[in-house]
């Protein structure tokens, strides 16, 4: 005979096992309120009242007592007799409370003794893995994606239906959306799914709405249930303000790595030949907050040798000018392509991260244009 029988262990360990006898049993209760505990009891058939008098919940009558079980998670009235070998009882829920509020899972009701759950709480509850997604029923509305930190409210009016289902999490890397089947995706390989290199010397940020940024490493792990995500931002570590003169009348041709990277892209792309020289062109750009334009045009002029030879500064259609009156350092020259006036932005990458053709390319000189048009407006 065990002296004391860990319940909850026992009753996630095996479905088919009895309970072996013991001369107590330790069961574990949580109250909402920041208790959680685990206390003895002598009987393993208590009544719901013995298992609030355990914990101290006096007057047992004011308090809602529930038990997750094998079957799920259920109300035990006070004098209700619980055959833990029979229900195995993992956890109870002691709420104080006259009343119980209730919602669905997958179409299966259940009680809940607060106006409010969180989608934490019914993973753990319901055993739902990481790789699925909760989601919360709406009816003139799309279905609402439960994150984490996410509440339902059960007070709200009709029953609250959430749902499971295979998990799908999105990112935007550097321009590009990618799709996950886990929430949990390192930064590495998040990069080699877009089609950058990881070990090209990136500063790489993650940015949420409404939230400050964070700086992540390679070999962090992003969290991608986590609430506001908005995209995976790369920046080249030395970049610098500066003036120099592009290349011209050359003919260029673009790597198929390019392509495959532009293809993943939102915005149309083109090439152009004008007065001899051939511009790539990245159509209606989506400005970051702080800008007075909504979105632009940007050209860049492709040597003949690319990638053997750089690829240097960017320009802008319409001009870019910011809400704050600032002016933005090294844009003051215009460039006519095809009959259309562009902005000059002098930028020019440095040391470590200096033009390397065996590693850089159009993707990486992308990742420069968009970390200069963030630094502006302190979005990067």
């Amino acid at each position: 005979m065990s002296e004391v029988l860990e319940v909850e262990d026992w009753a996630r360990s095996d479905d088919e096992k009895t309970l072996p006898k013991a001369s107590a049993y330790r069961v574990r209760l949580w109250d909402g309120d920041g208790f959680d505990e685990k206390r003895q009891i002598v009987d393993a058939t208590p009544t719901g009242a013995q298992i609030l008098d355990a914990f101290e919940r006096h007057p047992v009558n004011e308090y809602a007592l529930l038990l997750l079980g094998k079957d799920g998670l259920s109300a035990v009235e006070p004098d209700e007799v619980i055959d833990i070998s029979d229900r195995r009882a993992e956890r109870f829920f002691a709420f104080r409370t006259d009343r119980l509020f209730y919602a669905t899972l997958d179409e299966r009701r259940f009680p809940w003794g607060t106006t409010r759950i969180s989608a934490e709480m019914v993973r753990l509850i319901f055993k739902i893995p990481d790789r699925k997604q909760l989601l919360l029923a709406k009816t003139d509305e799309p279905d609402e994606v439960l994150e984490s930190g996410d509440e339902i409210d059960l007070d709200a009016e009709g029953l609250e239906r959430i749902f499971t289902r295979k998990g799908e999490w999105k990112l935007l890397v550097q321009g590009v959306l990618l799709t996950f089947d886990v929430p949990q995706i390192t930064v590495r390989d998040a990069l080699v799914k877009a089609g950058l290199d990881p070990d090209q010397g990136w500063t790489a940020i993650l940015k949420f709405v409404g939230a400050p940024k964070e700086s992540v490493q390679l070999n962090d792990t992003i969290d991608l249930s986590r609430k506001g995500i908005e995209k995976l931002w790369l920046r080249p570590d030395h970049v610098n303000n500066g003036e120099a003169h592009a290349p011209v009348n050359r003919a260029f041709e673009l790597r198929v790595e390019d392509e495959a990277y532009l293809a993943r892209r939102a915005e149309s792309t083109e090439t152009i030949i004008d007065g001899g020289k051939r511009w790539f062109i990245l159509r209606g750009y989506v400005l970051p907050d702080g800008y007075r334009q909504e979105a632009v045009d940007i050209a860049v002029l492709m040597p003949p040798s690319y990638p053997a030879a750089q690829l240097d500064m960017f320009f802008c259609s319409p001009h870019l000018s910011l809400e704050s009156g600032r002016p933005i350092p090294q844009t003051q020259s215009r460039q006519t392509i095809a009959g259309v006036s562009y902005q000059r932005w002098s930028r020019h990458r440095s040391g470590a991260t200096a033009w390397n053709p065996a590693k850089d390319s159009l993707i990486s000189h992308i990742a420069l244009i968009e970390d200069a048009i963030a630094r502006e407006v302190g979005a990067n």
